[in-house]
């Protein structure tokens, strides 16, 4: 059975893989016995390049430096972390970009324990039927949100919940009226 890598990078860089070079890195097939050797060249001087050796959907070399999290049995979303250079900068480097979909402004407003910016992401009728104990427990055992960018073929908008314990994401969709979420329910 093949083993598909998605990528992700929150930084820009090019890549080489096994030795031939990609400006970008988005999607790989491999098979579960390769290893796959991946160079990251980032093109802010802050960040120093990295290899990585990924095969079956585990990191073999710089774990610290990759995080693979398993979509579906052969599917995996590998996210390249930035390396940096031990030298005081006086800029702040943010990898990881926020203000994403509406339910990971909700995943995030939740894990941070705001109330009020948790509710202004949903319709007014779901804010209603739910308690705050409720709203703050429904994202219990998950430790990161993934959105569904293509990785698994659904309808509407669909995501990942990372569950704590490293087992396989679990997909859900969300039901968007206006920009607001009036529902969420496993796929």
């Amino acid at each position: 059975m093949e083993v598909f890598y998605h990528f992700e990078c929150f930084f820009p860089a090019v890549f080489t893989v096994n030795g031939v070079f990609f400006e970008s890195v988005t999607k790989l097939k491999a098979e579960p016995s390769d290893s796959l050797f991946i160079t990251v060249f980032p093109l802010d001087a802050v960040y120093l390049p990295y290899t990585v050796r990924i095969g079956g959907g585990e990191v073999f070399a710089n774990a610290a430096l990759t995080k693979i999290t398993r979509l579906r049995d052969n599917r995996f979303l590998v996210r390249f972390l930035p390396r940096f250079n031990y030298v005081y900068s006086p800029v702040r480097h943010e990898t990881k970009p926020r203000n994403g979909s509406a339910v990971k402004r909700l995943f995030e407003a939740v894990k941070e324990r705001d109330l009020a910016a948790a509710r202004s992401l949903l319709t007014g009728e779901l804010s209603a039927s739910v308690d705050d104990n409720s709203l703050l427990e429904f994202f219990d055992g998950y430790e990161d949100i993934v959105d569904n960018n293509g990785y698994v073929s659904t309808d509407g908008d669909s995501f990942f919940l990372v569950p704590d314990s490293g087992k396989t994401a679990e997909l859900f969709k969300a039901k968007l009226i206006n920009g607001l979420i009036d529902n969420i329910e496993e796929v």
